[in-house]
């Protein structure tokens, strides 16, 4: 099973460069990612094996980017908020 949650990277050259070296270093895989070249905000949502999260979180913040763990739910995949849950569940009306 995989764990998702979001980065926020700063917007400058090798940011994403830096989050991926990182969690290859700490010998995580990244599972699934979504992001948006629409956005300035720099968030990117990654997936990691359930078994990776401890590791993929501590070798981020060492490398000085924030995680935030997206929501987990008691009905398997189905998020309950931010672009996980549009992804998953489609849009709201």
């Amino acid at each position: 099973m995989s764990h998702w949650f979001t980065i926020r990277l700063r917007p400058a050259v090798g940011s994403l460069a830096a989050a991926t070296t990182a969690l290859a270093a700490a010998d995580v895989a990244i599972v699934g990612i979504v992001g948006s070249a629409e956005s300035d905000d720099g968030v990117v949502h990654l997936a990691v094996d359930q078994s990776a999260r401890e590791r993929a979180t501590v070798a981020l913040h060492k490398a000085g980017i924030d995680v935030v763990d997206e929501p987990e739910s008691d009905t398997g995949a189905r998020a309950t908020e931010g672009m996980i849950e549009a992804l998953l569940n489609g849009p709201r009306t």
